[in-house]
Parts: structure tokens; sequence; C-alpha cells
């Protein structure tokens, strides 16, 4: 698992009937402007949450700037509003039963724009719907907001309308959402902070792996060698960590003893974190050695997969929390070899499934029907989607060997997300480069990720647009010609590839970085200003290092600057890497790879 701590498409309409999918407003009626609610106040009730006051500071700021304001719009406590005013939270009138935590109702007429959530998140999530929807604003970065300069006399539509967002848990995992939860919260993920003027978060938390809490090999695994897996007839007491395809082990799910310590361990946990809700994780190591002894054998035999000796534990793990917690999940991971369902086994309504997508291709969607690796996978998800509504989904958005090397999937990401949603899975964990700050595209990707999540019947082409236009201006045309190049490269060259490989895996070679660079330093001269031509430069540090794809294997293979590269290998790549250096410390790269930081390369030459 990778994290560093973490065929017919279906309409999505057709599951979830509690999503309520954005309504168009009725046609505005004359004088509501941008402009005329820069002069009226902003209510919250008087005693407003942190969320709410949150709220109101956010649509002051922002809506002020829109209308061009010369002074910010007054924010008033108060259970008596005046006749003209923007009423947020438990201040307005608006039903908000319908809506669950996150969802919001918004309704504007000439004397009131009102917005109200069914939670503290609904009312702030409702307020950044109503600044991007329509006053135009756009939250691309967390240092970078665009506000337009030509809406402030332009009528706002009249009418009510309500969302509820499809996905319960949402998780765009890059180092950005983790470092700026300020900026998470404009863009709707709801898993990163508890921070009460910003929401607080969901109570679901992402299932990893976590056996080894309840069942150590370090301090077990000599007296207690039953413990832990059989395989090839000997019982693998020890964890490699280093080698999680051919060293590790698992615990051995049948043995008495071993569920006893895993369901009294969960048990005082949640006791102990005082849960009463979202969920506690029982889920493998992170390796594929499982155990063959004659009792797990046979129930796997029995279930035709490997999770059936882990899911009969999860079954009693989750009847005994039932009795005590009735309101917490008990979580798993459907991956590797437990991905695959059970042949009879069903989990326990309080069994979440969370699958994981590591063997798919990242050039496919999930749903193509002519790619081999994601055939395989939606039959698995749609198998698991049959026996239980609990399937959450850990999707995989990068390349772990390098981050900074092109990864062309953002024709994917979108249809992945509302084939996901049409399957009715409750959340989605989207891996990206969480351990890492300014990777390859991180900011476009985030963008796009985020608002899929937020909302799978966006049309994802038009949100990677309209970023694109909005964060490289004048230079956006080349941009949007490289990133072509980088897509159709990939496409053409018939590969299937997941989240590991140099760029030639990805079919990306040297002569089409070659070009891609040529079309970027062409945006450079095209950029407006300085921040637009550094944002620009800071995508030349892809094809930059494809063009060093043999330096960046051998680092990969070495692990950063242990021992020096051969000496030809040196000559031919000596200033193309220094180059990448001074990018990397223009432009905050801290990360070569999911393992290996710009720190330890930095010998190298």
């Amino acid at each position: 698992m990778r994290r560093n701590f973490t065929p017919v498409r279906a309409a999505i309409g057709l599951v979830a009937l509690a999503w309520i999918p954005a309504i168009a407003p009725t046609p505005a009626r004359a004088g509501v402007t941008p402009a005329t609610l820069a002069t009226w106040p902003i209510v919250v009730p008087t005693k407003a949450s942190p969320a709410e006051r949150h709220a109101a500071e956010e649509f002051r700021e922002f809506a002020s700037k829109v209308a061009g304001a010369k002074s910010p719009m007054e924010i008033i406590s108060t259970d008596a509003p005046p006749a003209h005013a923007i009423l947020l939270g438990k201040a307005a009138s608006l039903k908000t039963d319908d809506l669950g935590e996150e969802g919001y109702r918004i309704r504007v007429d000439d004397g009131r724009v009102e917005i109200a959530g069914g939670g503290p998140r609904g009312t702030l999530y409702g307020v950044y719907a109503f600044l991007e929807d329509d006053l135009g604003v756009r939250f691309l970065w967390h240092d970078a907001t665009f506000v337009p300069a030509d809406r402030a006399t332009r009528a706002i539509a009249a009418g009510e309308r309500a969302f509820r967002p499809r996905f319960a848990w949402r998780y765009s995992y890059f180092g950005v959402i983790n470092a700026h939860p300020a900026f998470a919260a404009r863009m709707r993920n709801n898993a990163t902070t508890s921070a009460p003027e910003l929401g607080g978060n969901s109570p679901w938390t992402l299932i990893s792996h976590s056996v080894p809490e309840w069942v150590p090999v370090a301090t077990l695994g000599k007296e207690h060698p039953e413990y832990f897996s059989l395989v090839d007839g000997k019982r693998r007491a020890f964890m490699k960590e280093d080698n999680a395809e051919d060293g590790g082990t698992q615990p051995c799910f049948s043995n008495p003893e071993v569920k006893r310590r895993i369901i009294d361990g969960v048990l005082a946990k949640i006791k102990r974190e005082g849960k009463a809700s979202g969920n506690v994780s029982i889920s493998q190591n992170d390796n594929t050695q499982y155990c063959r002894c004659d009792a797990c054998r046979a129930i796997d035999e029995r279930e035709d997969s490997h999770m059936g000796a882990l899911l009969t534990l999860l079954n009693e793990a989750a009847d005994a929390v039932a009795k005590e917690h009735p309101g917490v999940f008990v979580g798993t991971l459907a991956y590797q070899f437990s991905r695959k369902p059970p042949k009879h086994l069903r989990p326990r309504p309080n069994v979440a499934i969370q699958l994981c997508s590591i063997e798919a291709c990242q050039l496919h969607p999930l749903d193509d029907p002519e790619c081999p690796l994601n055939v395989a996978f939606c039959k698995d998800l749609e198998g698991w989607c049959r026996i239980t509504p609990n399937v959450y989904v850990w999707n995989y958005n990068t390349n772990f060997a390098s981050y900074n090397s092109p990864c062309p999937n953002l024709d994917v990401i979108g249809p992945n997300v509302k084939y996901l949603a049409a399957h009715g899975v409750k959340g989605v964990f989207m891996q990206a480069p969480g351990n890492a700050q300014n990777t390859e595209l991180c900011e476009l990707r985030n963008d796009l990720i985020s608002r899929m999540l937020w909302d799978p019947s966006h049309d994802d082409r038009r949100i990677r647009e309209t970023f694109i236009d909005a964060f490289y201006g004048r230079a956006a045309g080349k941009v949007k010609e490289y990133l072509a190049l980088i897509q159709d490269a990939a496409r053409k060259s018939g590969v299937h590839q997941g989240c590991f490989g140099p760029a030639a895996s990805y079919g990306i070679t040297a002569d089409v970085a070659r070009k891609g660079l040529a079309i970027l330093q062409q945006a450079m001269a095209d950029a407006e200003n300085p921040t637009i031509r550094d944002r620009v430069e800071k995508m030349t540090i892809s094809p930059r290092t494809v063009l060093l794809d043999d330096l960046a294997r051998w680092i990969q293979h070495h692990g950063g600057a242990t021992t020096q590269p051969p000496a030809d290998l040196i000559g031919r790549t000596r200033d193309d890497f220094r180059e990448l250096l001074r990018l990397y410390d223009r432009h905050g790269v801290d990360r070569f790879s999911e393992g290996i930081s710009t720190d330890q390369i930095r010998g190298i030459h």
C-alpha cells in the first residue's frame, strides 16, 4: 500500500438516491448584482458556530472583491435581520433536514440571499458554491484565487437550488491539501482537518494496514510463531519491510488467539478514542504472504478468494463492535491478495470494504473494456458492490517511482470518478504525492480531482479548460498543446501502466519530451507576468526529467546519492541535472519520488 504517513458506463443518477445534484436556478430578476450585495450586511445567528462565522468571513472577502467595494461588507449577529441581507446558516429560513451533513440550499431574490447547510460544513460549502457559481470566483491553489473583474454589475440568477454531494468521504491526497486545511475546505475535501471553523472533517478515516497494532511480529513472533502466516510449510514470524513482495508476514487470521487479540484491541481502541461513529480499521500488512495453514486455506478455497479468512474475522469483530458501539464500522482493505470478493461470505452491515486499484492501469479509464488490467479491477469492484453497500475506493493518481515525470492520466480521472459514483461507492481516497510539495501538475490534478469528487456530474474537460485558462493566463494555449502532446503520446503507445515505472513505460519518449519542452519554452515567452512565467517554468521539470531518464532509473535503483553513477552517465547528464536541481530549488520541489527526497540526490555529480 502506498501512502506515506497513506465495461459499460452507467448513469450516475441511477444510484445513491440521497445525492441531490445541483439544480439550475430560475432566470434573474433585475437589481440583484454583486455591487448590490456589497451594500447588504452578512447575517449570522446570535449563537453562530465557528464554521458559520468563517463562512461569513469568506463571503465578505471574496464578494467584496468581486463587487469592487471600497470597504468590506459588514457581518452582524442578530435574530432580527434587516429587509435586505445575506443570511447564513441558522439565520436563514431554509429547509435543511434533507441535506445531510454537507448538503446546502441557496435562495436568491431581490432582497435576500440565503445559504444554509445541514451541518457546519454544509453552510460553508454553500458559501463556496455561491462564490464560484454565482460570482465567478475560482479557488485555484492555496495562494491563488481567481476573482473576475467584470461581474460587479452582472445580475445574479434568482431562485432556489439545493445540492448534496454524491460521495460522503472525499480525499484528494496532495501535499498542499494536507499542509493547507483552509484550502482543503475550499476544495470541499473533508478528510484533513478537525478545525471547527472549517466545519470539522468526516468521522470516516482512511482504512490502512493496522493488524500490527494488535499482533506485532517483532514482539510476538519468537514465542508465538503460530500467530503468523504459514507459507511453504514454514511460519513467517518476521517482517522484512524493505521488500514487501518477498518479505514480511501476515497474521494467521483463523488462529483463535489472533482473533481474540484483534477483537479485544479494537474494542479497547474505540472506547479509548470515544468513537460514536466513523470506522476502525482491521486490515492486512503490506505484503502478499497470506497464511496457507489448513484452517485458512479451507476458508479461502471455499470462498474462492484469499479474503475468506480475513472477512471471517472481520464479521466476528463487527458483531462484537455492534453490541458495544453500534454506530462504528469495521473497515478493511480489499488489496492485492484480498481484492477478490468472496463466493459465499457476506460482510456484516457494519463492515466496510476499501478496494484498492494498485494493479489497475492509469492510462485507460477503469471501465475501458479493452484494458485487461482494468477489466479485472472492475469485475472485483462490481462484485463487492453487489454484496455490500459499504464500498470505498483507494485509487492511485501518480507515478511513485518518479513524482515529477509526466503521468498521463488527466483524461481518465473524470471518467474514473464517474464510474465509481455510478456503482454506489461511498467515498474515495485519490492517492497522489501526499508526502511531497509541488510535484508534476499538482495544481491542475488537485483541482480536477477535488471538483469531480464533489460533483461527479461535472464535465471534467471543462474543469481542466477553466483551470488552465485561469492559472496560466496568456500561456494557456501552449500549456494545453503540451498536455495534449503528452496525453496523445501515451494513448498512441498502446501500453498499459500502473503507478510505478520510468517515463517510457507510460509511452513518453525522449523525442516527445524534447517537443514538450520546446512548447513550454514558447509558453514562457507568452506569459504576461513573472507569476505566470514561473508557473510554466515549473512545468518544464517534467520533460527535463524524461530527458534524464537513464539517470532517474539509476537514482531510483540506488535510492539516492549513497554511491556515484558511472562516469559516462555523469558526463552525459551533468549540466541537465544541475539545471533540474536549480528548478527544484526555485519551485519548492522537495521529493524526487515517493521514497527519495531531493536532498538525497544533491550529492550526485
